[in-house]
């Protein structure tokens, strides 16, 4: 008897960067927007965020949660603008509440693409997701 050959994996068509530590946050993105066309690469450490951005791993989308580092998280954002490789890259800031004038000025200036408040309804934080990435 023959061993049963493995499933190719198949390619997503878009890969989302998120960093950030919410769980219930991913677990509503990702029945939201499932695979194959979107898999969602999660990472909870700044060290490796910087080690992802710097990386030739292809990524169609940053997602910064803004309770995950701050404003401090706003420097990766910066990051990825300063590399040719991810300057064209959409970059969404995600907050639990509404993010101030203050805070949506300096997301603009780190280079975030669209602020959008996750809670109570995931499915607008996806619908921003789509819009950009399709217009990108």
């Amino acid at each position: 008897m023959q061993a049963s050959t493995c499933p190719h994996a198949t390619e997503s068509k878009f890969r989302l960067l998120y960093l950030g530590t919410d769980l219930k946050f991913m677990a509503a993105l990702r029945q939201l927007l499932t695979e194959p066309d979107y898999r969602l690469v999660a990472c909870s450490d700044q060290g490796s965020a910087v080690l992802f951005l710097k990386s030739d791993i292809p990524y169609d989308l940053l997602l910064i949660d803004l309770e995950w580092q701050g404003t401090e998280g706003l420097k990766l954002a910066k990051l990825a603008r300063s590399l040719r490789h991810r300057r064209r890259m959409p970059i969404i800031l995600v907050a639990a509440t509404k993010l101030s004038s203050d805070v949506k000025t300096l997301a603009r200036k780190a280079g975030v693409s669209e602020c959008v408040t996750k809670a109570p309804n995931v499915s607008v934080v996806s619908e921003a997701i789509r819009r950009l990435i399709e217009n990108n």
